[in-house]
């Protein structure tokens, strides 16, 4: 006699499975379309890479190179990641921020441009004030709070650091159009679309990812972006600005973003509350949106623990990886948990727990953060593209 419900549960794992390698592949074909590299030189001679490039998290690379040399020739470098603030950090913030920690405690200069203009003039908020109280009250204090070392670290508000502005209209000039057109994808058919804004936007980001090139931040070093795969156009265009400046065209480093909590090959995202688990969440609510996460489990324990759970896709398994273990703990659990030896119930239990613990305690450092935010905002005047 036929059991329908194992053949459900066949079907529903080979569709996950299908779903891991469907983004194996786009990462794969992505890599040599835009020409980049993977990871495995620099893990060979890293003495010390971070854990997120041992667990192929970082997998991806354009030109780091020039940063190995600064780091093992003790070499100024620097590191640059905007953030639209829109809403509070959320755990797949930490992730990239878990990797410029790595790269400042590796010698680099961290900054950290804070767009609200960005967020205002795409309609993420509703007005700029908005976007710039956010970016005091909510996003600053908890990357402070993370606990990034003020001497070395480069904090701005678009609005408030006017001197962006300057460094964006220098660099205008060698923006064209047409290439700022490619970068965002804007049709110039499309009515509604304004494309002053589109020019706006890739000058001014441009510029936050030069900056620490001009002359007040010690002139032309190697610097790098942390990216998403999808914000290779962005690093192109930099480079290519870079060159006609005379800079050293920024290197860049692609990250694997943590998943959604509803959706597989969907990342965490603000727009969406249940997706993802912001550092201002309560304990409380943390707990319930990890019970109703996505897994990569079947539908009873009878056939999971028969045909096994799918880490890869898991949102609860990467939490666990991304954050909260170390490397022999992440072996262990993707082998018990592809063998049907873990439950989705065991892996949201630990979750819970390790969730839970580290929201309080990062909650209970932002008070403390607010009072130290002064040492951590830029205030460098750009007056070298000003001189006569």
């Amino acid at each position: 006699m036929v059991n329908e419900k194992e053949i459900q549960a066949k079907e529903e794992h080979e569709k996950k499975k299908n779903l891991v390698k469907r983004e194996l592949d786009y990462y794969a074909e992505k890599m040599q379309e835009f020409g980049l590299k993977s990871m495995d030189r620099f893990l060979k001679y890293c003495p010390d890479p971070s854990k997120y490039m041992q667990l192929g998290i970082t997998f991806a690379h354009k030109d780091l190179e020039l940063v190995a040399e600064a780091i093992a020739d003790n070499k100024p470098w620097a590191v640059i990641s905007g953030l639209n603030p829109s809403g509070p950090l959320h755990l797949g913030h930490k992730a990239i921020f878990d990797e410029l920690l790595w790269m400042q405690q590796h010698g680099a200069d961290v900054y950290i441009p804070i767009t609200n203009d960005e967020s205002y003039t795409v309609g993420k908020t509703k007005s700029l004030a908005e976007a710039r109280r956010i970016a005091y009250e909510q996003v600053i204090p908890s990357i402070i709070a993370m606990g990034f070392d003020s001497k070395k670290t480069h904090i701005f508000v678009d609005s408030d650091y006017p001197d962006i502005y300057n460094v964006a209209m220098d660099l205008s000039n060698k923006i064209t159009l047409n290439k700022a057109f490619g970068v965002f994808g804007f049709d110039k058919k499309e009515e509604g679309e304004n494309p002053g804004t589109m020019f706006y936007r890739a000058a001014v980001q441009v510029a936050q990812i030069l900056l620490p090139q001009y002359e007040e931040f010690g002139g032309p070093k190697p610097t790098i972006i942390p990216v998403g795969i999808d914000q290779h156009p962005y690093i192109l265009l930099a480079r290519d600005i870079a060159e006609k400046k005379g800079f050293i065209p920024p290197a860049e480093m692609v990250i694997k973003f943590l998943q959604s909590l509803k959706e597989p090959g969907e990342k965490m995202s603000a727009s969406n509350s249940d997706s993802c688990i912001f550092l201002t969440d309560s304990p409380e609510t943390a707990e319930n949106k990890i019970q109703k996460a996505f897994t990569g489990g079947l539908f009873s324990a009878e056939f999971q623990k028969k045909f096994g759970g799918i880490p890869e896709i898991c949102s609860i398994y990467l939490l666990l990886k991304y954050h909260f273990l170390d490397l022999k703990e992440i072996k262990k659990l993707k082998e018990d948990y592809e063998k049907g030896k873990i439950m989705n119930s065991d892996l949201k239990k630990m979750a819970i727990k390790h969730v839970k613990d580290y929201l309080k305690d990062h909650q209970s450092k932002l008070e403390d953060a607010k009072k130290k935010m002064d040492k951590f905002l830029s205030k460098t005047p750009v007056k070298s593209i000003l001189k006569y």
